[in-house]
């Protein structure tokens, strides 16, 4: 018989039982106050889950102990139960043999591992980086002389357990101590090692983060935590070592003989032994000094905790009185678990909820700072904590006011109803959704329970960098998706797993477009993707409500090193992209000045930053051509683009199709270029309209009678080569076109149509490109005589003549013949008389997906 808020009641102890639980018929609100309600799942003896209605703080008293203990309000529970966690702290453990029995057992058996200061095998060894300057006190700080007795007391503790030793010899390393007073009243000695730490290298085997470490407890039931005996004083400093540690008293200088609490290497070189010690045993954590044994089942977690224990003893180290066997709800790392999942340590939260409120800038922080580390456990606490986040923006002056209150009290509520985390499973069924806002991006993993419930696993947010807030509303989701799956890389590594997303054109976007079509920042997030085994659907956003709501309100999370470096890399490749098309910065300018002053682009710009509506008959007219395009539309360096093309505005366009058509190519040659670089809605059929309608192609085109032949396509570029004379303006031309890249060559002949002439042009041709190895020609005088001949058997090639009666078998030359004649005409209109002086546009548009230029200058010419 116990009592609870002052009345007697009759509990059932259950030590299987992680909470203490009352029926709903006994609790009564005079009694109990208002209960809350709390989104908790509990589960029965059988794992049906069981209709709880709410919880209450009550005072539960045996004897002369009390405690504050959560007492949950279940409907159609027929008898009180006192949980695990109020057994232990109304100190009835006695009672409970089989627990008593497992630490009795293991602490009797490895007596020798819970006894005294271990000493690991194997030496550290500090390592410091070159030429590092050494700090050396000559004097001890001052000690209060109420702590000198303690501080010596300590002192010679720490020189008898053969921590520390005295040294006498002059070192170049000497620190100051600190000595610090503990709750309990103990003495600690602390060394400040800050200039030592400057210079020392570090090992950069990183402790292994929170979430991390608690992915890893799939189907645990039972658990033993460990605690090493001051952990850093079990590693034994190298001889070289020792000196540089030396730090100066009251009593004297002594060194350390064994690796000391504040050496910046010290933490991860620990962790580094002990995840060596325990490799290899399944179900064992690892953070630090704290070690977690778990088990599915007591057989389980005795076989595993057994091999620990041995591995320690093998190993010399030792534990301390701290450790706790064989329990069904644990604290560990900040969180208290147990086989239903993961919630926050209660502490932590009554820590919170005994907050004053904040009166400055710092206590806000503070304040921010103990809900960030259990904002995983509510996907409501970044919505609610915004108005107290907006203070410590440096643009807001400090202002206290109702909507701070209100969120500071609502934020006190939320955290009384808690959210238990699912146990991370690789074998469960897992999806993760994201999404993104204005300022903020969020994300949420869940995973399918046995019994098919879906429920969350962890929640994660944080806000928008400056320049990522300036990203296409399009190019936000998909840095949300990416940004969501990085975070998450450690539960998702190795799985296949479901993306939901309420951005419908997310979906082809990040898995089947082709990436020559896609805004630069998507083909970076798209390529970051490719790591991950990943199905993407859609969801409407009224079933995305979480992630959502975290992303309108993200926790005051800064991106990390690896999230900045994909800004960065995004950035740079955008800059690329747009230093890479072909147009001048003035022309660039140009297009940018009249795309802020066009209405369409102006509109299409706000919908391109905060999104498109959700169906077309939203649109205004002027943006409805913009429409089937709209998941590729984006905004780089100031410019608004499609993929990698710029988006022209309407006045620009009739110049930018002359400059298209310049030199007369055809409609798959304009169509060429302007896919390289500009884009609008209709381009193709107003390039088609633009070369149709052209007189002077119309006038130069020829019909051929009937199809040509084709030739196969060579192998290389200038390994098969075409080339024909032709007059213009009373000149004379040599023109020689590769059959492999299409390139163009144009050469004067001044001194007329000789064979000597025209094989002279042609040296001075191969001594650039080298030799081909056939050359197509006519049957000319130039190209029949023995002059000709004699000069492909001393240049090694092949000379391949048309037929006298069909000189059209010579198409390539012919065809060339027609473009650099097209392109005279063009010149004539513009004035210019030499034909090499004008537009290259002959040569630029190729037929080929690579640039004639490229193509031939390749190294490995004949």
């Amino acid at each position: 018989m116990l009592t609870i808020n002052g009345g007697p009641m009759c509990f059932k102890v259950d030590t299987g039982a992680s909470v203490t639980a009352i029926p709903e018929t006994e609790y009564t609100q005079e009694k109990y106050g208002s209960y809350t309600v709390t989104r908790r799942p509990l589960l029965g003896p059988a794992s049906q889950p069981l209709d709880v209605k709410g919880k209450v703080h009550a005072v539960i008293q045996r004897g002369d102990r009390k405690i504050e203990e959560e007492v949950f309000i279940v409907k159609d529970l027929t008898t009180p139960l006192l949980g695990l966690p109020a057994i232990r702290r109304l100190q009835m453990i006695p009672q409970l043999h089989s627990i008593d029995n497992a630490e009795t057992h293991f602490r009797s058996t490895y007596a020798d591992v819970f006894t005294g200061l271990g000493k690991l095998k194997g030496e550290y060894k500090i390592k410091l980086k070159d030429n590092a300057p050494p700090y050396a006190l000559s004097a001890p700080r001052r000690v209060a002389i109420p702590l000198r007795a303690k501080v010596k007391e300590e002192l010679d503790r720490m020189e008898k357990m053969e921590v520390i030793a005295r040294v006498e010899e002059p070192t170049e390393w000497c620190a100051g101590m600190v000595p610090i007073v503990k709750t309990s009243g103990k003495l600690r000695i602390c060394v400040d090692l800050t200039h030592l730490n400057e210079s020392v290298i570090r090992e950069r085997h990183i402790l292994p983060a929170v979430d991390e470490t608690l992915a890893k407890l799939e189907g645990a039931r039972v658990f033993t935590k460990l605690d090493a005996t001051s952990g850093f004083w079990q590693v034994p400093l190298h001889q070289d070592s020792m000196l540089l540690t030396t730090f100066i008293t009251p009593e004297g200088r002594y060194y350390f003989k064994r690796l000391p609490f504040g050496i910046s290497s010290a933490p991860e070189h620990f962790q580094k032994r002990i995840s060596q010690l325990i490799d290899g045993i399944d179900g064992v954590l690892c953070h630090a000094d704290d070690v977690l044994i778990t088990g599915k089942d007591r057989a389980e977690h005795d076989d595993r905790l057994h091999r620990v224990l041995q591995k320690f003893r093998e190993s010399g180290l030792t534990l301390n009185e701290k450790c706790q066997f064989a329990l069904t709800e644990v604290r560990f790392l900040g969180h208290v678990i147990n086989s239903q999942g993961i919630r926050a340590d209660p502490d932590k939260i009554k820590a919170i909820r005994d907050m004053p409120e904040p009166k400055d800038v710092a206590d806000v922080r503070r304040f921010m700072g103990m809900v960030n580390f259990v904002g995983k456990f509510s996907p409501r606490l970044p919505d609610l904590t915004k108005p107290i986040r907006d203070l410590l923006k440096t643009e807001n002056s400090w202002t206290w006011g109702a909507p701070q209150q209100k969120a500071f009290l609502d934020t006190k509520k939320e955290l009384g109803s808690e959210t238990v985390l699912a146990q991370y499973s690789p074998n469960h069924e897992t999806m993760v959704s994201a999404d993104a806002s204005s300022y903020g991006l969020g994300g949420v993993l869940t995973q399918k329970q046995l019994g098919g419930e879906w429920r969350p696993v962890v929640f994660i947010s944080r806000s928008l960098t400056k320049a990522e807030s300036r990203y296409a509303q399009i190019e936000k989701e998909a840095l949300a998706t990416t940004w969501a799956c990085e975070r998450l890389r450690g539960y998702l590594s190795g799985l296949d797993f479901t993306i939901r997303t309420d951005h419908k054109p997310l979906i082809t976007l990040l898995k089947s477009r082709a990436l020559d079509d896609l805004p630069p920042r998507i083909i970076r997030f798209r390529l970051r993707l490719l790591r991950f085994n990943f199905n993407i659907i859609h969801v409407p956003g009224k079933n995305l409500i979480t992630a959502d709501a975290l992303s309108r309100a993200p926790l005051p999370a800064t991106a990390t090193e690896a999230e900045q470096d994909l800004e960065k890399e995004c950035k740079a490749y955008l800059d690329s992209v747009v230093e890479s098309l072909p147009a001048t910065p003035t022309k660039l300018e140009q297009i940018k000045s009249a795309q802020t002053s066009d209405n369409t682009c102006k509109r299409l710009s706000r919908h391109i930053a905060n999104g498109w509506p959700e169906h077309r008959r939203d649109m205004h007219e002027l943006l409805l051509p913009y429409w089937p395009e709209r998941s590729v539309l984006h905004e780089g360096g100031g410019l608004l683009m499609k993929g990698e093309r710029l988006i022209i505005p309407e006045h620009m366009r009739p110049d930018i199709l002359q400059r298209l058509h310049q030199g007369h190519q055809g409609i798959n040659k304009c169509l060429a270029r302007a896919r390289e670089s500009v884009w609008w809605p209709g381009i193709t059929s107003a390039v088609k309209q633009m070369v149709e309608r052209c007189e002077i192609c119309a006038r130069e085109a020829q019909t051929p009678v009937e199809p040509l032949l084709t030739t196969d396509l060579p192998s290389r570029p200038w390994q098969r080569v075409a080339a024909d004379l032709f007059q213009w303006q009373n000149g004379n031309y040599l023109v020689m076109i590769d059959y492999f890249s299409r390139y163009i060559e144009v050469c004067t002949l001044p001194g007329g149509t000789t064979a000597k002439q025209t094989i002279a042009r042609f040296k001075a041709v191969f001594a650039r490109y080298g030799c081909p190895e056939v050359l197509v020609t006519d049957n000319g005088p130039q190209f029949s005589c023995h002059e000709f001949s004699q000069f492909a058997r001393d240049y090694d090639f092949t000379h391949v003549t048309s037929s006298p009666r069909y000189p059209r078998s010579n198409g390539e030359a012919e065809r060339a013949v027609r473009t650099v004649k097209s392109l005279c005409v063009d010149q004539t209109h513009t004035h210019q008389r030499d034909i090499r002086g004008g537009d290259p546009g002959w040569r630029t548009a190729a037929t080929q997906p690579f640039t004639p230029q490229g193509s031939t200058s390749a190294p490995n010419i004949r």
